[in-house]
């Protein structure tokens, strides 16, 4: 085979890996924003946060329980700490914060404030506790994201103060530094991304049924068979495992900062999708809030200092 023919393969192979990576991260975007909308409709019908949260992790975990058994806990190469933290970050406690804030504030809001904000809570706590420095361009993007949060919750607490979203807009922002924490704990395990879902998922569940079944009143059996059926496809299958699928090839493909962009589109297709199945408007004052936070995470992702050699 000639050079030229061996450029041109090469070349070809790279555009298809491209495109592929771009179409995982859109799928990605399209999970998460369409898992916050399906996820506000649940708990605001006939289900509770403690229904979705079963869910989303008992159906994960009857799925991923083999990859688990085949690996272990991995106890002595992640630490306990480093593991409790990984299992509370992305966990029960997780979920629940954001299951509970969408009772208060619509899907728009949780995809800006809790997903669009993750890799900002990522930086943060790098730089705090590893002291990860900033790039200018990192740091004016915290600034416009920090801007685009004010917005939100500012029209939240002063213009729909009744309404109470502040109160889901407090928990989004705290769900999105538990699932941070879950990232830097995941990224410093050594430990491989499905090895680290199937930890929290299985581990979860195992924690959670008890609670879910002797604590709280479990509506999964008085609730629609379908309206249970789509929240066990959206939470335990779509967002829990096939989102987990599309980042890591996003990743794989594009790298983690070219990856990182696209879910940054996910809060703009929260508002589409929440606007067209929950006819949730949002005021313009929110709309420039979530223009603001998706262009500083985008900013914060492609603008990270370049690690010497």
């Amino acid at each position: 085979m000639s050079a030229a023919s061996s450029t041109a393969l090469a070349g070809s192979a790279g555009r298809h890996s491209l495109a592929a990576g771009v179409l995982c991260g859109l799928a990605v975007a399209l999970i998460w924003s369409s898992w916050s909308v399906a996820t506000r409709f649940a708990v605001t019908t006939t289900l509770g946060p403690h229904d979705v949260t079963f869910l989303r992790f008992g159906v994960s975990a009857l799925l991923l329980w083999p990859i688990l058994a085949r690996k272990g806990l991995g106890l002595a190469q992640i630490g306990i700490v480093r593991l409790l933290v990984m299992v509370l970050g992305a966990g029960v406690p997780f979920m629940m914060l954001g299951s509970v804030g969408m009772r208060f504030a619509p899907a728009s809001h949780v995809a800006t404030l809790m997903i669009g904000t993750m890799p900002i809570w990522v930086a943060v706590l790098s730089g705090v506790l590893f002291g990860e420095k900033f790039s200018r361009q990192q740091l004016g993007g915290m600034a416009v994201v920090l801007a685009g949060v004010l917005c939100i919750g500012g029209y939240a607490l002063l213009a729909n103060r009744a309404a109470g979203e502040w109160r889901g807009d407090l928990l989004f922002l705290l769900a999105g530094l538990c699932f941070a924490s879950f990232t830097i704990a995941q990224r410093r395990s050594g430990i491989s991304p499905w090895h680290a879902t199937a930890l929290v998922n299985v581990c979860s569940a195992v924690l959670f049924a008890p609670i879910y079944f002797f604590w709280f009143t479990p509506n999964i059996f008085t609730a629609p068979p379908a309206s249970v059926g789509f929240q066990v496809v959206a939470q335990g299958i779509l967002v829990a495992i096939l989102g987990m699928y599309f980042y890591t090839e996003a990743v794989r493909r594009l790298g983690a900062p070219r990856a990182a962009i696209f879910g940054a589109l996910a809060p703009a297709l929260a508002a589409l999708i929440g606007a067209l199945f929950l006819k949730e408007i949002p005021a313009a004052l929110t709309l420039a809030g979530i223009a603001l936070v998706m262009g500083g995470v985008a900013l914060v992702v492609t603008g990270a200092r370049a690690k010497p050699r």
